[in-house]
């Protein structure tokens, strides 16, 4: 079943906030002006200022709402909040766009219009929440791994009447995604990545491998020495680090800016979008309570969530240079039936950061499949 679902948070929430923001208990941090060591204090001060003086989450709401907001009741008795923006054009081209952490719909709100508005072909666009994210529903037993959300996501396909459709996705998206291509090779005609996941095969794995994706790796490595410590909390003691990232909204925001920070953007020392645009984000996270639910889906996938077995459907990949994990396009054909693969500048948030290429990548994507 679905059914209409309009964001608005009330106003004492929003007001709540603002107090808790305005008695925010400082730690020091005397060496960190590089943010080697996360979140730079002066920067999250401003930074938590601005949302609680000038940032507006009406404005956000109401972005949500206008695109077309929807809940839907799952055989597995579980609300998935999403966003879906259908064609006037009854046999469009259907995308299903899955965010990852720390992401969610609003990630996909700019690319969502661009192709809405495609001159080339007509396409109808669905972005939902992941179980436990935004305003979807908090799993309460076991077994909410990509696998099961895959198996989900093609049910609200279908329930919306696209018997045929293209997945797209980066992170925790990119193996649900994945998931669903292995799972559902009839009804997933094309599979769009901007995160590509692969291990090096057993014969020769540096064979043919060039000097330019050789460094790639090594940003890798590096970034698995440096910056993964979140991951390996999340997927061992989620609920430790829920408690306080629940509670406290500077807590959270220092937690998460880092990642938009960080992450192997294109604009060095600053945010990967606009500050609207990620405290747009982080306030998902706070006013729909959901940072806690989120962080168990790296309990529930372990290393990755992932299958390696070989897929039929045929794979772009997007490839975004500053982003986590680039594997050589060698090891990628091992498992992917690859039929595009393009390298781009940018990072590992590709739909906000580069809307345009991206949206550009999947049209090209669709001249290849010949729909």
């Amino acid at each position: 079943m679905i059914k209409k679902y309009n964001i608005n948070i009330p106003e004492s929430e929003i007001n709540d906030l603002k107090d808790r923001i305005n008695n925010t208990r400082w730690p020091n941090d005397p060496f960190n002006e590089d943010w080697v060591n996360g979140t730079n204090k002066d920067f999250l001060k401003d930074f938590l200022n601005y949302w609680a003086n000038d940032y507006d989450w009406r404005k956000a709401e109401s972005k949500i709402n206008e695109l077309g907001s929807y809940i839907f009741k799952s055989k597995e008795n579980i609300d998935i909040h999403f966003i879906h923006t259908r064609s006037e054009v009854s046999e469009s081209i259907p995308i299903l766009f899955t965010h990852g952490w720390p992401g969610s719909i609003q990630e996909f709100l700019k690319i969502t219009k661009i192709l809405s508005n495609s001159t080339k072909y007509n396409f109808s666009i669905v972005c939902p929440s992941i179980p436990g994210f935004g305003f979807s529903g908090k799993p309460d037993k076991k077994g909410f791994n990509s696998e099961k959300i895959a198996h989900i996501w093609h049910e609200l396909m279908l329930e919306l009447g696209y018997k045929k459709y293209i997945v797209q996705g980066g992170d925790w998206g990119a193996t649900i995604s994945k998931w669903i291509a292995e799972l559902y090779p009839d009804s997933c005609i094309g599979l769009h990545l901007n995160l590509v996941i692969a291990y090096p095969p057993e014969k020769d794995p540096f064979e043919g491998v060039s000097e330019k994706e050789l460094k790639l790796l090594e940003n890798y490595e590096k970034y698995k020495t440096q910056g993964f410590g979140y991951y390996e909390i999340q997927k061992t003691k989620p609920q430790s680090l829920g408690y306080g990232l629940t509670d406290s909204p500077a807590g959270l925001a220092g937690w998460i800016v880092e990642k938009y920070f960080g992450w192997f953007n294109d604009n060095d020392n600053n945010l990967v979008a606009t500050t609207d645009e990620v405290l747009s984000i982080i306030s998902l996270y706070w006013f729909s309570n959901s940072i806690n639910s989120s962080l168990k889906l790296y309990k529930e996938n372990g290393d990755f969530g992932f299958s390696f077995n070989k897929i039929s459907v045929p794979t772009a990949g997007a490839i975004f240079k500053k982003d986590i994990m680039i594997p050589p396009k060698k090891w990628a054909e091992e498992i992917y039936n690859l039929i595009q693969w393009n390298v781009y500048d940018g990072g590992h948030f590709a739909a906000l950061e580069k809307p345009e290429i991206l949206a550009k990548d999947l049209e090209d994507f669709v001249d290849k499949l010949e729909i």
